[in-house]
């Protein structure tokens, strides 16, 4: 089970590249960036929260171009992040997840090849059984939350986004 209070932003060691570079370097995200139109006004209230807090906000999303759910979400993230343009919010991906195959598999273990996968997906602190597996950084490094795969209390990535913010 995935317990945010042990994860830090600097357990993540491995290169990470800008959401907006990473999505724009594939063309297989390309219909779902183009298609995604944020609600402006959650990004506003985000911009509001970092602005009243003095907050600032790093996410990083772990994916595939081979995975459904990321060719969705990881553009969605993209727009979202170039939509906000604001330093204090900064999406960054972790990509080339490999996934072993079914026969491969035990239960209850991690799923993950490493290498090609960064080593992250195979420690524990990660709970990471899904991609895209996004994780939400404050300024201090503590992790405000997880979205696995899609977002699991509100509709939008934004609305996620914005929900783990006000926790």
């Amino acid at each position: 089970m995935f317990d945010k209070e042990k994860l830090k932003l600097s357990d993540i060691t491995s290169k990470t590249t800008p959401s907006v570079e990473y999505v724009a370097s594939n063309d297989i995200y390309k219909g779902s960036f183009d298609k995604y139109h944020p609600n402006f006004e959650v990004v506003n209230k985000i911009k509001g929260f970092l602005d009243k807090k003095e907050e600032k906000i790093t996410i990083v999303a772990f994916g595939a171009s081979w995975c459904k759910d990321c060719i969705k979400n990881l553009p969605e993230l993209a727009k979202i992040d170039g939509i906000a343009k604001d330093v204090r919010f900064k999406v960054e991906v972790l990509s080339n997840i490999k996934v072993k195959a079914p026969y491969a598999r035990e239960k209850g273990k991690v799923i993950w090849i490493v290498p090609p996968s960064p080593p992250e997906t195979i420690d524990l602190k990660f709970d990471m059984f899904h991609i895209p597996a996004m994780y939400i950084f404050n300024k201090a490094g503590n992790c405000l939350g997880k979205i696995d795969e899609n977002p699991e209390h509100k509709d939008t990535l934004e609305e996620e986004i914005l929900y783990y913010l006000e926790q």
